[in-house]
């Protein structure tokens, strides 16, 4: 029998440890907001139900249903990632996609697709038969085929979404002039040194009236609305030329009702959105929308996202296996009896 020293037991077993430890702490970092703002015109958590068009990116992070998506006319900015990602499977009637852009769907499609260019349509699973595909190529049985086929998929969590609306909420900030029921002020201030000002307001605020909206010299107006119902209907008075500046912050929101246009980038992690009744100018996250009105319409989010100062990192220690202490003191033992062999001899 081979016996090994218990030093070197010691460094055998700390070893591994140390690469059990390393190997668990590697893994892709999830997008951030502003990240997401940018790259995509629309991201979900879950469903995306749709009757009508998404002019840039979109992103579903459950099923696509509904009766037709038009996407990919104006994508935000350049990017790895296609017009359409669908991590779920698509039962909507229609998908249209535009000037050339790729598609890809984790799932099946059960659904026509006009691809009007030469984009392909890389699909996880198979299209339904029946369906036509129009223009364009059909790659079929991706996820069994392509080994790089999970890579044309984000790597996108809520639970970091969710966090950042909540960090966005606690930044200090002023009310809006909400003294002229028809003309509510959100007109920026001096914005710090960031380029940041913050509105800090409630959902009533949203629910009628009219809206004037000016981020002036701030390069992010950022507007914290608390409240877990929201109704928003307070007609935007003017243009939309700030859009690109403005990102609505529904922390705490579980639906949100659309009956009118907004005009800036949202973030609302929890929110299932519904209505759209005029277009969005800017880009949506939310836990789920059915976009049965309006349009996204592709406006860039230009501004800058806070994000919490990051703790220093803690020294690594690493467990001993759970194992190991027992192993250890059946080598000592054994040491032990070879030793007093020795001396008996």
């Amino acid at each position: 029998m081979t016996f090994i020293p218990v030093q070197r037991a010691c460094q055998i077993f700390t070893s591994a440890a140390i690469i059990a430890v390393s190997a668990g702490a590697v893994s892709a970092a999830s997008m951030s907001v502003q990240h997401a703002l940018m790259q995509f015109n629309g991201v979900t958590e879950s469903n995306f139900n749709s009757n009508q068009e998404v002019e840039g990116r979109l992103y579903v992070g459950g099923d696509l249903t509904g009766s037709t998506l038009q996407v990919g006319i104006t994508p935000p900015v350049s990017s790895s990632y296609d017009a359409l990602v669908v991590n779920g499977q698509s039962s909507i009637g229609t998908i249209n996609v535009l000037n050339g852009n790729d598609i890809t769907v984790r799932g099946a499609v059960n659904s026509n697709v006009n691809m009007n260019g030469n984009g392909e349509a890389h699909i996880g699973g198979t299209q339904a038969a029946g369906k036509h595909f129009n223009g364009g190529t059909k790659l079929e049985n991706q996820s069994a085929t392509d080994p790089a086929f999970d890579a044309r998929f984000p790597s996108i969590d809520f639970a970091t979404f969710i966090d950042e609306a909540n960090y966005l909420s606690t930044l200090s900030g002023v009310a809006p002039n909400l003294s002229d029921h028809n003309n509510k002020k959100f007109v920026a201030g001096t914005p710090d040194s960031s380029g940041l000002f913050v509105f800090n307001t409630t959902a009533a605020a949203l629910s009628g009236g009219g809206l004037t909206l000016t981020p002036g010299a701030a390069t992010t107006m950022l507007i914290n609305v608390s409240g877990v119902s929201v109704t928003v209907a307070g007609n935007v008075l003017g243009g939309f030329a700030g859009a690109p500046n403005i990102l609505w912050n529904f922390y705490e929101a579980t639906t949100i009702a659309v009956n009118t246009k907004i005009v800036g980038s949202v973030l609302a992690p929890l929110a299932h959105m519904s209505g759209f009744s005029g277009s969005t100018e800017g880009s949506v996250i939310a836990k789920s929308i059915n976009l049965s009105n309006g349009e996204l319409h592709s406006q860039p989010f230009a501004g800058i996202v806070p994000t919490a100062k990051p703790l220093p990192a803690p020294v690594p220690t690493v467990p001993l296996p759970a194992a190991l202490p027992l192993l250890l003191g059946g080598l000592a033992a054994i040491s032990g009896l070879r030793l007093r062999r020795k001396i008996a001899a």
